[in-house]
């Protein structure tokens, strides 16, 4: 349920926590969990910090929380980046920073840094990537193409369709059960056509052939303040072998280093190698994982998830000597 906290001062909103208390049903205790609202790479609490002191306005937001304190079993803040007010109020507080963890990084290219003329050809980034792409070059005949979604009012229905194919493949060629498509759910799909219906700010960049419809690959990005933020890929399984991603990201940095108009491209959350081989650039997130100790739930909920941790510890070490 939601659990949305606003301050004002003087009668003007100065700051907003987009919260909610979601349900983790263990069958025997259930364990209320508050965290931020939705999904994504960056969370953070909405501050009118020419209002007032961001330190401030966050106290008060925690002492509401805490003054709730019988809701909820567990906070899990996560995803806070390092430039934050928020994460610089739990690190300096001595309730919090014990239970400071860190999650993930975000990797990301800084396009501005290149030279428009000579960057692209002189520089040694991925160079295995500019193999690749000579290689589809010869054997494709693939264009390059961006676009927004005012533009194109077809993208969508194109990669939602490529992604599910992906999706099959690495279930059937590649044994990766785990794999799903965004685009399968039906509530997913409502939300994201009134999201790319006219949005000039959903960018899509994607390779197809240039004699039919036939879509090889594409990434999806948001555009906020000259950055764009990378939320989506996919490609057909058909030219996988081409590592036509690698293809895209050439294509796609250096139509932004023509452009001169994004500054940045946010990899997203994931500290995975082939972001690496992009850039070394990264923004370093946290989590707050608050457990509350106080109630007698809570206790009788993590004792019972020890438990069960310890009784597969010892199945697996059972398993392993017979």
């Amino acid at each position: 349920k939601l659990f949305i906290i606003c301050c004002s001062r003087d009668n003007e909103m100065v700051g907003i926590a987009p919260l909610v208390i979601r349900t983790v049903d263990k069958k025997i205790v259930k364990c209320h969990v508050l965290g931020f609202m939705g999904k994504g790479d960056y969370f953070n609490f909405i501050l009118h910090s020419q209002k007032g002191s961001p330190a401030a306005i966050i106290k008060e937001i925690f002492k509401a929380i805490e003054d709730h304190s019988d809701l909820w079993d567990k906070i899990e803040l996560t995803h806070l980046a390092t430039d934050t007010s928020l994460l610089h109020f739990l690190l300096r507080h001595d309730r919090y920073n014990p239970s400071i963890k860190y999650l993930t990084s975000c990797p990301s290219i800084r396009i501005g840094g290149w030279d428009t003329a000579a960057g692209w050809d002189t520089s040694g980034i991925n160079a295995k990537a500019k193999k690749k792409l000579r290689k589809l070059q010869q054997e494709t005949d693939y264009q390059f193409k961006m676009v927004d979604c005012r533009q194109s009012g077809d993208i969508y229905d194109r990669i939602s369709n490529v992604h599910k194919q992906e999706k099959a493949y690495l279930h059937e060629q590649r044994g990766r059960i785990d794999r799903r498509s965004l685009f399968e759910d039906q509530q997913n799909e409502e939300f994201y056509k009134r999201v790319f219906m006219n949005n000039d700010q959903v960018i899509a960049s994607f390779l197809e052939l240039e004699d039919s419809n036939v879509m090889i690959a594409y990434q999806l990005f948001f555009l906020h303040r000259g950055k764009l933020y990378g939320w989506n890929t996919g490609y057909s399984p058909d030219y996988a072998k081409y590592g036509v991603f690698d293809v895209l990201m050439l294509e796609t940095i250096r139509r932004l280093i023509e452009q001169g108009q994004v500054t940045d491209i946010d990899l997203g959350a994931g500290s995975y190698p082939w972001k690496f081989r992009w850039t070394n650039q990264f923004t370093v997130m946290y989590s707050l994982q608050l457990w509350n100790n106080d109630r007698l739930h809570t206790r009788l909920y993590r004792m019972l998830v020890k438990g069960k941790g310890i009784l597969k510890y010892l199945n697996r070490k059972t398993a392993v000597h017979s």
